[in-house]
Order: C-alpha cells, then sequence, then structure tokens
C-alpha cells in the first residue's frame, strides 16, 4: 500500500482505510461476544501467521457473530461511510423469563482531525486498540456474571444492531468507559461502552395479569356488588325463599336441597291431573 505524502487520500488508501475499518469492527463483536460465553478462552500463538490473521492477533471466530455484523453494514453501511456505530448489547435473562441490559459497546468513526494523515503506524494502533478491548472485557461486571451463568439461574446473551445506543436500558447512574481511540484520515475511530451498576432486577409485567381473582361478595354476601346495585328499596323486601343462617359462623349460609312450596305445587298439580284421569278412565 502506498502512502501518500499529503492530506488528500488516493483512492486505494481510501479502500485500504475502509477495510480496516470493517475488520477492526468485526474482530471487536467476536471479542467481546467471546468474553461472555462463561468460559476461559485459550488460543496458541502462531509464529508464521500469515495475511488472513488481521491484527496479529489470534482470536476465536465466531462465523455467527461475524456474519450478523456484516449483514448489518451491507444493509446499514459501514462504519466509515454511514457513520453510524456498530453496538453490541449484553444482556442477562433469567430462568423466569426476566431480561436486564447489564452493558453496550459501541464502535463508530467520528469526525477527522485536521492533521491526521495516513501512515504506517494506523494498522498497527487498531491491533492495539483491539488488544486493549480484551483487556477491557475482563474487568466489567458484566464478565464475572457470565462465568457464573447457567440454565437453572440466567444466561448470557447479545444483540448487534447499528445506530445510536440503546443506553436507556440500563437505568440510572450507568458508567461509560472509553476504552480508546485512533485518528485516521477518513475520521476518528472510537471505542466504548457503557455498562449498569445497578444489578437489581425489576421484574415486568407481560401481557394479562394473572393474578388470583376473588369474588368480592364471598365473605359478606351484604357487601357485595350485586347487592349494591339494587335499589334500597329492593334490600329491605322480604325474600321469598328465606336462607337460614348458621350461627356462630359469621357469613356462612345453608342452601335448601328443595324449595318446600314449589315441591307442594308440583304435587297438588299431580294430585289433580290423577283425578281427572281417573274420572276419564271411569
Amino acid at each position: 500500500m502506498k502512502m501518500s505524502t499529503g492530506s488528500k487520500l488516493t483512492p486505494e488508501e481510501r479502500r485500504d482505510l475502509d477495510k480496516f475499518a470493517k475488520f477492526l469492527a468485526l474482530k471487536s463483536a467476536v471479542i467481546i461476544v467471546e468474553s461472555r460465553l462463561g468460559a476461559k478462552v485459550y488460543t496458541k500463538c502462531n509464529p508464521a501467521s500469515n495475511k488472513d490473521v488481521w491484527f496479529n492477533l489470534a482470536v476465536n471466530d465466531l462465523p455467527e457473530v461475524s456474519t450478523e455484523a456484516k449483514k448489518l453494514m451491507s444493509i446499514h453501511g459501514e462504519i466509515t461511510t454511514s457513520r453510524q456505530p456498530l453496538c453490541v448489547e449484553i444482556y442477562l435473562r433469567t430462568a423466569d423469563d426476566d431480561v436486564m441490559t447489564l452493558e453496550t459497546w459501541c464502535i463508530g468513526v467520528g469526525p477527522a482531525q485536521s492533521d491526521s494523515r495516513m501512515n504506517y503506524s494506523i494498522y498497527g494502533r487498531m491491533g492495539i486498540l483491539l488488544k486493549t478491548l480484551v483487556s477491557v472485557t475482563r474487568v466489567t461486571p458484566a464478565y464475572r456474571m457470565s462465568r457464573r451463568q447457567g440454565p437453572d439461574s440466567y444466561t448470557i446473551n447479545y444483540k448487534i444492531y447499528m445506530g445510536d445506543p440503546q443506553l436507556h436500558s440500563l437505568g440510572d447512574g450507568y458508567n461509560k468507559v472509553q476504552v480508546g481511540q485512533l485518528s485516521t484520515p477518513i475520521g476518528t475511530v472510537h471505542l466504548s461502552v457503557c455498562y449498569r451498576t445497578d444489578l437489581t432486577i425489576q421484574p415486568q409485567k407481560i401481557g394479562k395479569d394473572h393474578s388470583i381473582m376473588y369474588k368480592s361478595d364471598h365473605f359478606r354476601p351484604d357487601f357485595s356488588p350485586k347487592n349494591s346495585r339494587t335499589p334500597k328499596s329492593k334490600l329491605h323486601s322480604p325474600r321469598p325463599w328465606p336462607v337460614p343462617v348458621v350461627r356462630g359462623v359469621p357469613g356462612a349460609s345453608v342452601q335448601p336441597r328443595t324449595c318446600p312450596s314449589f315441591t307442594r305445587n308440583v304435587k297438588q298439580r299431580r294430585h289433580s291431573f290423577r283425578s281427572r284421569s281417573d274420572q276419564w278412565r271411569n
């Protein structure tokens, strides 16, 4: 790659810087997600590294993360052209399906400084920025929580998106840490993290209310809503079928199995019907 002496970039230099920034964002997303898998990461040093090893840093590739990040940049544009940061949100999900956002990582490109020039050290400084990211991902509270995750307690998940970081989900009093920044002719590359300080989960009711429902007149029949809607003149009117009240048990009542007068009327009608039928037979 040829370097221009002035501040104006050649088309080749522009393509190289866009490519460097793209792989810097991809490697950053992989490093962040890999640090939240809940296990220690061991990588072997390769003294005979080739050009496929970006920034001379041995990072285990996560195809799912890389594919998702590439898809976002193909839709919204790369971070150098769209000026939208690539955000990686780490959140916790409990066994009761409660969700709490733990941290949000952002890598983007801001306005360029006037004294920024293209030189050979940009690629090397990007590698140093990634090494710093590896260290910072191990000191935030989410790393310790990821080492303790389990299916019976909680799991750590991630979400990748492009655009302004959604920091409202971190709650009040969250901390912001600037991991590092790098000045380039196409803009200032910045990498930061905002993490939650209050780790208390506030349960949120989703959907219908499943609380226990009970009748308001279950224990006090006289104060039921059904009776309260009846006019006062009907409240004091005698009931056609008095219900005996069990003494000593407040609010308890005994419902008769049969209605005496109704049974009596039915018997009388049956008796009259039988007497008439007997007359017809005679």
